[in-house]
């Protein structure tokens, strides 16, 4: 029986340990799901991205399309983390419970919401506060000890920030101090609103982007940033970052559409 047991909870709660992976500094490559489907998971499972984001800030994804994506990328053993639609502790556990490897929390503006998010994201580490339940997908629907639960949630379980605002940035070096924040994540363009300027190459985004930068390496912090392709990668890469979320399944299949379009037109003309 004991066999059993332990072989139900490896299989209900595979081990993959996104945190480990992101806070290695080794380049990882990701891209944002936007269409609210299980499917869409399965195809990017297959393709060598390293991780997915669900996108529940800015996409329609309710609850029964969140978990029944979280248990596509489960099924396919691709780590997936979830854009929460705040940071408010009920959706940091809403995606958690699900079986996400991981959140980016929008909007985290100061070292008190930094500690907010760590409280509802850990257990017991850095003294969370996170409601527990191994009746869900994450503890294997009951398959967990509560002891087994507690200890693999806060090994592998990856938090990352967004600062996205001209406040998170005079904020970043007490938000890089907060215990159990696993990585700062740049929001270009919801930095250039804040700033009030239109690109997010603009000068001052670029310096808010330098100064995050030095912080996050100061305080031995991965550093994520969203890229609209891959065409910069390398350059970001040179100055520090490691974590990139590039395009979107929206963008990636407009682009290979505008390209079989442009490829059959090259045939025909």
């Amino acid at each position: 029986m004991t066999e059993d047991r332990e072989v139900s909870v490896r299989s209900a709660a595979p081990d993959i340990n996104l945190r480990s992976a992101l806070i290695s500094g080794e380049r990882a490559l990701g891209t944002f799901v936007k269409t609210t489907h299980y499917q869409t998971v399965e195809l990017l499972a297959g393709t060598g991205l390293d991780f997915l984001v669900l996108d529940a800030e800015h996409a329609p994804f309710g609850r029964e399309a969140l978990d029944a994506c979280c248990l596509a990328s489960r099924a396919h053993a691709m780590p997936a983390m979830v854009r929460t639609a705040s940071h408010r502790p009920e959706h940091i556990l809403q995606a958690l419970d699900c079986g996400a490897h991981g959140v980016l929390v929008p909007h985290v503006d100061d070292a008190a919401t930094a500690a907010q998010v760590v409280d509802a994201a850990r257990y017991r580490e850095a003294g969370g506060q996170r409601g527990f339940s191994n009746s869900p997908r994450a503890g294997g629907y009951g398959s967990a000890t509560l002891a087994q639960h507690i200890v693999s949630s806060d090994r592998q379980t990856a938090v990352m920030v967004q600062i996205e605002t001209a406040t998170a940035v005079a904020n970043v070096a007490d938000i890089a101090a907060v215990p159990g924040v696993d990585a700062l994540f740049i929001g270009r363009a919801d930095l250039a609103v804040s700033y009030g300027v239109d690109r997010i190459d603009d000068p001052t985004v670029e310096a808010a982007v330098d100064r995050v930068a030095a912080v996050g390496q100061e305080h031995g912090l991965p550093l994520g940033i969203f890229l609209p392709d891959a065409s910069k990668v390398a350059a970001f890469q040179q100055r520090g970052f490691s974590i990139f979320i590039i395009g979107s399944d929206q963008s990636l299949l407009k682009q290979a559409a505008a390209q079989a379009i442009v490829a059959a037109n090259k045939q025909t003309s």
